[in-house]
């Protein structure tokens, strides 16, 4: 049995509508690793979620160099932090109010240092797309002692 032409239509209609409708959302992305008082513009260190390392997308982190790293400061733009250290490791999008990575650091005797970083942007973060350039804010390490990095 054939099916009419407007079937098909009505198919490809719906499929489109909820592609733009969920294209058109902020912020969907999984929030189970999400620092719950960040998304309201103030952090608070003891409230600081940091993802389990298992559920990271990049498994094992990335090497990086301190160099790279120091070069993140305060307004910093996700597309500066994006040429220095890469993509988020977690399932945040371009969007998200903070990205997670696992780094890797050499020290002076070659052993490998693996350190979970978390960046939280500015509050004028509302969820747009890539035409935003809100800054860093903050940057948190686990663990702390991880924050040498910063300043290599």
């Amino acid at each position: 049995m054939k099916k009419p032409v407007a079937h098909y239509g009505l198919l490809v209609t719906t499929a489109l509508l909820f592609t733009v409708s969920g294209c058109a959302q902020k912020n969907i992305m999984p929030t189970w690793h999400l620092t719950p008082s960040a998304q309201k513009g103030a952090v608070n260190p003891d409230d600081l979620v940091f993802p389990d390392p298992n559920k990271a997308w990049q498994k094992g982190g990335t090497i990086v160099n301190h160099q790279d790293v120091a070069k993140i400061r305060v307004g910093t733009t996700k597309d500066e932090i994006y040429k220095l250290i890469g993509t988020p490791h977690f399932s945040e999008g371009f969007n998200a109010r903070e990205w997670d990575y696992i780094l890797k650091f050499y020290d002076a005797n070659n052993k490998v240092e693996t350190c979970q970083y978390k960046i939280i942007f500015d509050k004028g973060y509302e969820g747009r797309m890539r035409d935003d350039a809100f800054g860093v804010s903050e940057v948190y390490w686990k663990p702390a002692s991880c924050a040498k990095h910063e300043n290599s």
